[in-house]
């Protein structure tokens, strides 16, 4: 039987979702890389956030928390990490925010096109019922009535409240939601670790998962 590279077996772990651990250069603590950040270093010196994972280039791997990334500005710890001068842009923090909202509604939409998303308090319930739910999406402008108008404390399905009404909305195609159920599928591992990344970094935003 012909054997694999180690590479081909990097690749196929890599699909079946065996993506190990990294550390971070500022705690040094060591934790999922779904719980991580990349950020690399450009051919001019400017740190980048790779949110896709894929820029070429020495990774500098960060937990997913606003704090610890401003701590890592503040204290030149890129510079300390790339053992050399780097330029980091004043609004990092917010683009690195803005970045994994972007690539969550990116995500989302692949995702409404592929039939896996119900809208809707009446639609999403009725898909729970059928056990094809594997997280939620709420406002994150939701009222407690809303928000505890589809779940019970026992219910093992994610909740997250990282978009607003209107951000749903976009998603849907109309002007507001504030329920929004995804069911299992082939991009959706990809968006629930994206809004857990999401949540992290804005200090455990999700209200379950």
């Amino acid at each position: 039987m012909k054997k694999e590279s180690s590479k081909h077996n990097r690749k196929n772990r890599c699909r079946a979702g065996e993506i190990g651990t990294k550390t971070c250069f500022v705690t040094k603590e060591e934790a999922l890389r779904t719980e991580m950040l990349r950020f690399v270093s450009t051919p001019d010196h400017q740190i980048v956030f790779d949110v896709a994972e894929k820029l070429p280039g020495r990774g500098f791997w960060l937990k997913a928390d606003e704090s610890v990334l401003k701590r890592a500005i503040e204290k030149h710890l890129f510079s300390k990490a790339a053992k050399g001068s780097v330029q980091i842009s004043d609004d990092l923090p917010k683009q690195v925010g803005r970045a994994l909202k972007d690539r969550c509604l990116d995500l989302l939409g692949l995702c409404r096109k592929a039939g896996l998303l119900t809208f809707g308090y009446a639609a999403v319930k009725k898909e729970m019922a059928k056990g094809n739910v594997v997280a939620v999406f709420e406002a994150s402008e939701a009222s407690k009535r809303e928000q505890q108008k589809l779940f019970r404390d026992s219910d093992p399905i994610s909740v997250w409240q990282i978009l607003s009404r209107s951000e749903l909305g976009h998603i849907a195609g109309s002007d507001e939601v504030v329920h929004m159920a995804l069911s299992g599928g082939h991009l959706s591992e990809q968006v629930i670790q994206t809004a857990k990344k999401i949540g992290l970094y804005y200090d455990g935003q999700n209200l379950k998962g």
